[in-house]
């Protein structure tokens, strides 16, 4: 009788699990471009009752639904929405394509780096610029700094970039910004800096640029802002993209500074690129060849790069795909960094060209990655991303500074999106780097991180917050580590009309190069420091983005006011390093400059840009413009002063008040304002970029000869390198450069271009002992397939 009954409720239970199976059926389908027909990926479909899903990078999209009709609506930024009448039916499996036409009645910029997934840039909360291909490939930059720096509020000085005046100049060790190529950490193991040649500059979707601390997403170095790199994968049709250039460095106006006599200086260079897809696999190879005699003397570049990007789309696992992107290049240079003097010199090499006195270092250096990724896409919408990145460099040089460094690095990151217009990104991350080198010893690092972000949507007000905990150790050493965080909401005031407000911490680690590099450049001796400290910091902002439309032509205006505030900068300061110091005695071998912890700092500043593309009559424009003031100072400048003036009759009256006044932090402009305007008409286009920096106040005291210990253990003011405070003198107003561009199209395939950077040959610096190019021309062929 059990038995009997017991088999009745199983039965009963089966046919119930069978009945609700059987009421349910599969919506799947495949959401393209009207116009391209390619894939798109990111785009909603939704039923209004929590329901939904996001098509993965294929297009496609699956999910179950009770049996019944319902009506989906489909949205993607960029595109017009689609509402479609839909029935479910039991057991079935019904079939919705659509193909969505571009919103062409308004300018949509879609970015990625702030939130980790696609958002409109208007309902972002924090600061961000976008540079768009057209941009890039319109000026042919030799390298991707050449690109970034059109970008308002962006600085690069001799590759360190820095957002806001939240960086200066500390030659090629450590940065506060990070810089990613789709969504990767590209910073070297060892000095964590960036070799910008190394970046693919002729495969470029569009560089993001994130302004403020962003060390909650993208960990250490995001202190100041992140600066994205994202590429392209191909469309629906092969494109092949071939790019040659060549072009002269012309004399300066100042004829006793030129030493090349006849022999101009040049340079040139090509790349190519190529996409398409071959069934499943999306394939993407691209390469670059470069060589310069510069206008610096000795100082030279002769370079070769190729990548391949690579994604297999699995046709029996909707919504999962992998691939594997590498990228190497080897590069022979010789790097100049010191002038001779400010008069006949200031081309020429510090010490002159004999190998033993020379600041050039000459070097073969190789740099190599292999990234593996694994994207998954699920039903409902949730997404795993798990991405990884083998980065190798070497460097060998004939001034005893060789090394090589490893770099391992693993992140996986979660994606959901909850009900009630919640979404929730978590990730976890590992990093480890082996370094041997001449420069540094051996050493290694590591680091873990696990982070957390909630994207609430409360009607118009969008609210976001995150957190993040990482630890990391260099050797044996364990640094300070701590939790940071960030918030920030974004209100639509009208249709077209968003305010934002933010705020985020952030912090760096100090590199293997500043902890431990011990060298020698020529008069300047560089001395470890393994005891200097981790930066903080934090940055909020207010701002306002005003999207607008004058007939068909359409952009965004922006102006934000901002607040950062920095601990424990890292600088390399000059000073005397003699480990077992007596008083009194001072051996000049132990002068130089060592990375300490030395300022506490604030920047508050405003910003005002402009962006927009479209047709104004028969003419398109396309316009990226900006200008930025900032108030950078060393809150701990008058404890440095009364530190210094402690000692009796080290300075002068005069000396003494110029010192009182330097709060304000080195190597920053306090105004730097960008213009960039393309405009084409038929087969003619015309572009013209103008960059200006204020003069820059401050500068390492030690370069002008006025540091306060030479003072006192020479008697005098001294100058170890000729002229900078001659020229600071001659030079103490703004700098600006003017770049044209003039192209027409030879046929459908070919444009030809020729480039003028420098119109009106200025002679200008933008750091210490070093003249920036003469003007400079050159003719590009550019061929598409």
């Amino acid at each position: 009788m059990i038995a009997k009954f017991a088999g009745l409720l199983i039965l009963q239970i089966f046919l119930i699990c069978l009945g609700c199976f059987s009421q349910t059926g599969i919506l799947s389908g495949k959401i393209t471009d009207a116009r391209t027909g390619d894939p798109l990926a990111g785009v909603t479909i939704s039923f209004g009752n929590n329901k939904g899903a996001v098509s993965d990078p294929e297009g496609r999209f699956a999910l179950e639904m009770d049996s019944g009709n319902y009506f989906a609506s489909i949205s993607c930024i960029g595109y017009l929405p689609v509402r479609k009448a839909i029935t479910i039916s039991s057991g079935n499996s019904t079939s919705l394509d659509i193909q969505l036409t571009e919103n062409a009645s308004e300018l949509n910029i879609v970015v990625v780096t702030a939130s980790k997934y696609e958002k409109n840039i208007t309902e972002e909360t924090v600061s961000m610029e976008v540079l768009k291909p057209s941009f890039i490939s319109n000026t042919n930059p030799i390298s991707m700094d050449d690109a970034v720096k059109q970008v308002p509020g962006v600085t690069i000085i001799d590759n360190q970039a820095n957002i806001r005046g939240g960086s200066g100049f500390s030659y090629g060790a450590g940065s506060r910004v990070l810089i990613l190529v789709d969504d990767i950490p590209q910073l070297s193991a060892d000095a964590n800096d960036v070799k910008w040649e190394f970046l693919p500059v002729e495969n470029i979707n569009q560089v993001e640029v994130i302004k403020g601390a962003s060390s909650v997403l993208y960990g250490s170095s995001a202190l100041n802002g992140v600066i994205n790199v994202r590429t392209n994968y191909p469309s629906a049709t092969p494109q092949t993209h071939i790019n040659a250039y060549h072009g002269y460095y012309l004399n300066p106006q100042r004829k006793e500074i030129i030493w090349w006599g006849n022999r101009q200086p040049n340079f040139g260079g090509g790349n190519f690129f190529h996409s398409r897809k071959i069934n499943q696999l999306d394939l993407v190879i691209g390469g670059n060849l470069y060589s310069e005699s510069s206008y610096h003397e000795g100082e030279y570049t002769q370079r070769g790069r190729i990548s391949a990007n690579t994604r297999y789309r699995f046709k029996k696992a909707d919504g999962l795909s992998a691939g594997i992107n590498a990228n190497y290049m080897f590069y022979h240079s010789g790097t100049y960094f010191l002038w001779q003097d400010d008069s006949s010199g200031a081309y020429q090499v510090f010490g002159g060209t004999d190998t033993a006195t020379t600041t050039v270092s000459e070097g073969k250096n190789t740099r190599f990655n292999i990234d593996p990724f694994v994207n998954y896409f699920t039903r409902n919408g949730d997404a795993h991303t798990f991405k990884m990145r083998y980065f190798y460099t070497r460097n060998n040089n004939n001034t005893g500074q060789g090394s090589s460094a490893a770099f391992y690095f693993g992140e996986y990151q979660y994606r959901k999106e909850l009900s009630f217009n919640l979404n929730l990104i978590a990730g976890i991350m590992a990093s480890y780097s082996d370094v041997t080198s001449e420069l540094y010893s051996n050493h290694f690092a590591n680091n873990f991180a696990g982070f957390i972000e909630l994207d609430q949507k409360l009607g118009k007000l969008t609210i976001v917050a995150g957190l993040r905990y990482e630890t990391f150790r260099v050797d044996t050493a364990t640094g300070t580590s701590k939790p940071v965080f960030r918030a920030g909401i974004n209100y639509p005031l009208t249709k077209s009309t968003f305010l934002r407000a933010s705020f985020g911490q952030g912090y760096r680690f100090p590199s293997i190069a500043e902890k431990f590099v011990s060298t020698t450049v020529s008069v300047l001796r560089i001395f470890p420091n393994p005891e200097v400290q981790p930066e903080s910091g934090w940055s909020t902002e207010l701002g306002l983005k005003q999207a607008f439309e004058i007939r068909n032509w359409g952009g965004y205006a922006d102006v934000a006011v901002f607040l950062q505030r920095y601990k424990d900068l890292i600088e390399f300061s000059f000073g005397y390093y003699d480990p077992d110091p007596v008083p009194g005695q001072y051996d000049l071998n132990f002068l130089g400059f060592k990375s300490i912890n030395i300022d506490n700092a604030r920047v508050t500043g405003t910003e005002f840009s402009i962006i927009g593309e479209g047709n104004i009559g028969r003419f398109r424009m396309n316009v990226l413009s900006g200008i930025t003031f900032i108030s950078p100072i060393n809150l701990h400048q008058k404890d440095y002063v009364d530190s210094v003036l402690s000692n009796d009759n080290l300075l002068s009256d005069s000396q003494q008040d110029s010192l009182k006044k330097s709060e304000f932090l080195n190597y920053r402009f306090r105004w730097t304002a960008k213009v960039n305007s393309d405009i084409s008409w038929k087969k003619f286009s015309a572009g013209l970029n103008v960059q200006y920096n204020s003069f820059m106040k401050n500068i390492d005291p030690f370069f002008e000869g006025n540091d306060p210990l030479l003072i006192y253990l020479f008697g005098q003011p001294t100058e170890f390198i000729p002229g900078v405070k001659e020229y600071r003198e001659k030079h103490h107003h703004s700098d600006y450069v003017i770049n044209v561009r003039l192209s027409a199209e030879l046929t459908e395939k070919i444009r030809l271009s020729f480039i003028a950077k420098n119109l009106l040959n200025r002679e200008y610096s933008t750091r210490p002992a070093l003249l920036e190019a003469p003007l400079n021309i050159q003719a590009q062929v550019s061929m598409k397939f």
